[in-house]
């Protein structure tokens, strides 16, 4: 049976393609994507904030639940590009305002919102 080493040509090869791919996916997201997602984060916030404490006179049926919803999953994009800044973690915070009504985490990500220039969707 015959050997499967390879050689340093191989390992050579094999580093080469580990370079090549430790590249992958870490380049800076375009700004007007950044801006897109923060503009969803703030507006998806503003809506869930303003269904959560201004509820309407009469039932709104699902729409805080689909609020909740959509805010959690901005909130992901924006911690998957790594967009927090000033040690903020959007994504905790907005997981703790939604399902554990915290206030203070709500005055974080409403800050956030502000600091990146949404300030007037922000009411709380």
């Amino acid at each position: 049976m015959r050997g499967t080493r390879g050689g340093p040509a191989a390992l050579l090869l094999a580093a080469a393609l580990v370079g090549a791919l430790a590249g992958c996916g870490a380049e800076e997201p375009a700004p007007e994507d950044v801006a897109a997602w923060r503009e969803d984060y703030c507006q998806d916030l503003s809506l869930w904030q303003r269904l959560a404490h201004d509820p309407p006179e009469k039932g709104y049926g699902n729409d805080l639940v689909l609020a909740s919803s959509a805010v959690v999953t901005a909130a992901k994009v924006l911690d998957r590009h790594h967009l927090d800044h000033g040690g903020s973690h959007v994504l905790r915070d907005t997981g703790d305002a939604v399902s554990a009504n915290d206030r203070y985490a709500e005055g974080r990500i409403s800050a956030y919102c502000s600091a990146v220039g949404f300030e007037t969707l922000m009411k709380y």
